[in-house]
């Protein structure tokens, strides 16, 4: 439910946002400034540890909206490239869940001035992340979650989950961030 409700503010934030701004996306040309309070112990890799909780997340994906193309990855926006440079999570993680199939591998985009662009036609897209910050304990996860277009369309959260009786639990929302 945590992610479920997570993801659909961060995706009417962003579409708001979008809308109120307008042009600020298309006459802002610089990348996403690095944020001073990087925290290096992002886990985004799809390892056999963090597996379950994106397997989780996954799950409680919204259906992206249908007027735009999404793509997804585990790559925290802190440690993007560039170029993008996203982790691309495996397609057939994406094809189990009907919903998370509908959003693109990160492998299909790029990140050009800011923008999160398609290859091939550099349609306009958004890039959705989630990716494991750090292990508080076996059993327990804070995982940050957000979605970016472009400068000035973006947001991100920290949510800490817990197993309890084999099922993921929100424990509590930490800090989030809107441009």
């Amino acid at each position: 439910m945590g992610v479920f409700v997570s993801t659909r503010c961060h995706l009417l934030l962003c579409a708001l946002l979008s809308v109120s701004v307008g042009t600020g996306c298309q006459n802002r040309t610089s990348n996403p400034p690095p944020r001073p309070d990087r925290d290096l112990t992002y886990d985004s890799d799809w390892s056999e540890r963090n597996a379950d909780i994106y397997r989780f997340l996954i799950s409680k994906l919204d259906e992206p909206t249908p007027d735009r193309i999404y793509f997804i990855t585990t790559t925290p926006m802190s440690e993007w490239g560039d170029d993008g440079d996203w982790a691309t999570i495996p397609e057939v993680e994406l094809s189990a869940n009907p919903k998370a199939s509908q959003y693109r591998p990160a492998n299909e985009a790029h990140l050009a001035d800011g923008h999160v662009l398609e290859n091939g036609t550099d349609a306009k897209a958004w890039m959705m992340w989630f990716s494991v910050k750090r292990w508080i304990s076996e059993t327990e996860v804070e995982v940050e979650d957000g979605v970016w277009c472009c400068p000035l369309g973006g947001g991100a959260s920290t949510i800490t989950y817990e197993k309890i009786d084999g099922k993921w639990k929100v424990k509590d929302y930490g800090e989030s961030w809107v441009s």
